[in-house]
């Protein structure tokens, strides 16, 4: 529906700050009223979305897009505070895991939504032209079919969807070339029966026991940044439903330690921090995995597509390559999914603008658009073909459709705490008289 006045400069002007004009309806005049949406994010690239919100906006001139970018470790408490006091965003990114923790918090994508255009045309008489525009979103069977299967599962709760994805991650090892070579380690690992051997090659360790070169960051929680991650790929390439119906089942069935496959995870991953094992490279004197491979002190880095561009930024002169996960069963690959939502907060007065932004940021070609940008996997199979020819893209891409998340709950740091517990845990010693059996099924009992 297009409704056009011819109206003066002046007009015009209360027209965009919502004053009304002669002829308008009031649907018109409420539709194209000031509006101001904030959209928090944490990682996304603020660029990007600002270059979004100017082309939203040049159709919208009464509309104004405010992009916050807060800290992870801030978010949780600021965003709880400012919706207590009606200071809340509109639109905020929400990483998937936390999405349970705040689904009564967030609103659901309607199944479309109503946005006013206001702009001018005419060479000579300039005459305005006041659009209504109605855009269907997106809904849970579109979702199934057009993006990776895990963003279904997570973001589609009691059949409504509480979020769209602009973007996709998944775990990848990240390897430095010239370390490899020096330790005589001829090509990266591609199963975990070769890492570990790759490990032992290249770890060095001084005649006191210090560890001078790491082979990976790995067997620790406090300074692995992807612990959390990693055991759990670990768990799931071993077979273990770790979440299922809301319960967490990783401890079903131990009750003798050997063979379990949670345990086995569990001491594949916590080896490499045990002073008496062959693959021990790690201890907690060691700042953090990052940091360590991108200071050169060790060579190999389980990681993200986005932390590649913090490893060239902080660290150019490394010869640096990625290759996909190693896999436990390389015929039945799986990996992690690590990726946020844009969700729009239920507490906001400006829903309809809010989806329809979001709409806007993810169709297919914006989302091509974002993670070009930014050098991360797309949430759209319709974009793997084409980001499988690009060779530093390649490795995480291939991974994309076998890569879930298993959390659902309400408090993801509870849940990383709890692993963090397990790994430790799992590393004292024994008590004496202590039966190993009972202490390590009381140990993920209680995780």
């Amino acid at each position: 529906m297009k409704k056009r006045i011819i109206i003066s400069l002046v007009s015009c002007m209360l027209l965009i700050v919502g004053v009304g004009c002669k002829g308008m309806s009031a649907e018109e005049a409420a539709g194209i009223r000031p509006v101001t949406l904030d959209y928090w994010t944490v990682y996304g690239d603020t660029t990007m979305l600002k270059t979004f919100a100017s082309e939203y906006v040049a159709l919208k001139p009464y509309l104004k897009i405010n992009i916050r970018q807060v800290r992870y470790e801030e978010q949780d408490s600021l965003f709880v505070n400012a919706l207590a006091d009606d200071v809340g965003p509109d639109i905020i990114s929400m990483h998937v895991q936390a999405i349970g923790r705040h689904v009564q918090r967030l609103a659901p994508v309607p199944p479309s939504v109503k946005v006013w255009n206001l702009y001018t045309q005419g060479e000579y008489i300039k005459e305005t032209v006041v659009e209504a525009e109605a855009n269907n979103m997106i809904t849970p069977s579109i979702m199934g079919r057009e993006f990776m299967s895990t963003v279904s599962d997570d973001a589609i709760i009691d059949g409504a969807i509480y979020g769209i994805p602009i973007a996709f991650d998944n775990l990848a090892l990240y390897y430095n070339q010239t370390l490899m070579d020096q330790a005589g380690v001829a090509e990266p690992p591609t199963t975990w029966d070769a890492f570990l051997e790759a490990v032992k090659l290249s770890t060095k360790v001084n005649d006191r026991g210090d560890i001078l070169q790491s082979g990976v960051g790995m067997g620790l929680g406090e300074n692995v940044e992807n612990s959390f991650d990693i055991l759990s790929v670990l768990m799931m390439q071993n077979g273990i439903i770790i979440e299922q119906n809301g319960r967490i089942t990783f401890n079903t069935g131990i009750t003798q330690t050997e063979g379990h496959p949670a345990i086995d995870s569990l001491r594949f991953y916590t080896d490499f921090a045990r002073p008496t094992k062959e693959v021990y490279t790690w201890n907690k004197n060691k700042i953090s995995a990052l940091d360590e491979f991108v200071q050169g002190r060790s060579v190999f880095y389980i990681g993200f597509a986005h932390d590649a561009g913090s490893i060239k930024t902080r660290a150019p002169q490394l010869n640096v390559g990625v290759v996909p996960l190693p896999q436990l069963n390389p015929g039945t690959p799986v990996n992690v999914a690590n990726y946020w939502l844009e969700t729009v907060v239920a507490k906001s007065e400006n829903q309809n603008e809010a989806w329809d932004f979001i709409r806007y940021i993810t169709l297919p070609d914006n989302i091509k658009r974002y993670v070009d940008a930014v050098g991360v996997p797309s949430p759209l199979r319709r974009h793997i073909e084409a980001q499988m020819q690009l060779p530093e893209l390649e490795p995480f891409v291939s991974q994309v459709l076998v890569a879930k998340n298993w959390y659902h709950g309400k408090d993801i740091e509870a849940a990383k705490n709890a692993f963090d517990n397990l790994m430790s845990g799992y590393l004292d010693p024994y008590e004496e008289g202590e039966k190993e059996n009972k202490r390590d099924q009381d140990l993920f009992n209680r995780a």
